[in-house]
């Protein structure tokens, strides 16, 4: 089976942020989130690449997943989603979150009139910037 992954899954998974199109999947490796919608996961894909475009320099890491931290990865999931939230006017504090990652994306596409034309680059401190919460701790039973 072939799922179309999330790119943006570790804002789900976490259940921080909502997409109405996240369908969650149990691996051996853990939870993942599926897209059940093929032209709104392209738009994701491409948007979260460019946020990585613009984001891996200001780390200082390349796009190596063996050697890539994964808290990268999350600054840029968060914080790019976020900083897009806030460019599109909605103010944006600590603890703010998304509540529909697919609406997001497509309000930026109608302002702007494509993927390619958001201008990721202003999204840059958003994602350097981002706070990564603290671990949580788990419900005792």
């Amino acid at each position: 089976m072939s799922e179309l992954i999330c790119p943006f899954s570790s804002t789900l998974v976490q259940e921080d942020f909502a997409c109405p199109n996240a369908k969650p999947i149990v691996r051996r490796g853990g939870a993942e989130i599926a897209c059940t919608a093929g032209q709104s996961h392209g738009r994701c894909r491409q948007l979260f690449q460019r946020m990585k475009d613009v984001a891996l320099p200001e780390f200082g890491v390349e796009d190596d997943l063996l050697m890539m931290p994964h808290s990268v990865l999350v600054k840029i999931q968060y914080g790019g989603l976020l900083g897009l939230q806030g460019m599109l006017g909605t103010p944006t504090a600590p603890g703010s979150v998304v509540g529909d990652i697919d609406r997001l994306i497509a309000t930026a596409v109608g302002r702007f009139g494509s993927v390619d034309a958001i201008p990721c680059e202003d999204l840059g401190d958003a994602i350097v910037n981002y706070k990564l919460p603290g671990r949580r701790k788990r419900k005792q039973s």
